[in-house]
């Protein structure tokens, strides 16, 4: 098996390896510091996996994937970066990408992502799929003003409960047996939908009683 890691970060590479060898030991896994230099690479060789991050010298973005294409048109690709999955995954996936990995996800995450798109499936976290799900459902209404109260799922409802009571991101994870990186897209997406920015309003919003919406 071939597979590539894009990646500037020495440390973060060698950690992706470790992960890799353990999956797949007689793999062989070639390394690029740069898109340049991943693009040179990808010309002669073909690849099974690809691991890509978005934030690297020459990189294009979403454009990385359309580029990387022209010379691996069927390899799964799997985008893994720090940048916040709620604003990236679902246009990189809508691009071509197979998958979307935190790099703060665990490693059980980490190897539940590999494993998925390593079968030509797409992986995107839960909160992202909730997040899909919630776009499906209220459409041009999520575009126009913030949702009411109900449109909380019950995990927004449990993880709005922890922050008024003043639990921190970690403590909460901790509690849900959850990662923290979820948490935290778990709580942007209470405050995008209830209109806040901050615990505080979040409470006040809640003790304020919900006006039926018009027909």
């Amino acid at each position: 098996m071939n597979i590539l890691v894009v990646e500037d970060h020495f440390l973060v590479r060698m950690s992706m390896k470790i992960v890799l060898q353990e999956l797949y030991s007689q793999a062989n896994i070639d390394e690029s510091d740069s898109f340049d230099h991943a693009i040179a690479r990808m010309r002669g060789n073909p690849y099974e996996l690809i691991l890509l991050d978005i934030e690297l010298p020459g990189g294009q973005g979403t454009g990385m994937i359309s580029r990387i294409r022209q010379f691996q048109p069927d390899t799964p690709i799997l985008v893994c970066s720090a940048a916040d999955e709620q604003q990236n995954a679902l246009a990189f996936i809508a691009a071509g990408a197979n998958g979307f990995l935190s790099k703060t996800a665990e490693k059980s995450e980490t190897i539940k992502a590999i494993l998925t798109v390593v079968k030509k499936s797409r992986y995107v976290s839960q909160a992202v799929q909730e997040r899909l799900l919630d776009v499906a459902t209220y459409g041009k209404q999520k575009r126009t003003r913030p949702f009411g109260i109900k449109s909380l799922s019950g995990r927004e409802r449990e993880i709005t409960e922890m922050l008024i009571a003043g639990k921190w991101v970690k403590e909460i994870a901790a509690h849900l047996d959850i990662q923290s990186n979820t948490v935290s897209t778990y709580k942007a997406r209470i405050f995008e939908k209830l209109g806040v920015d901050n615990v505080i309003d979040l409470a006040a919003k809640l003790r304020q009683p919900e006006i039926p919406e018009k027909p």
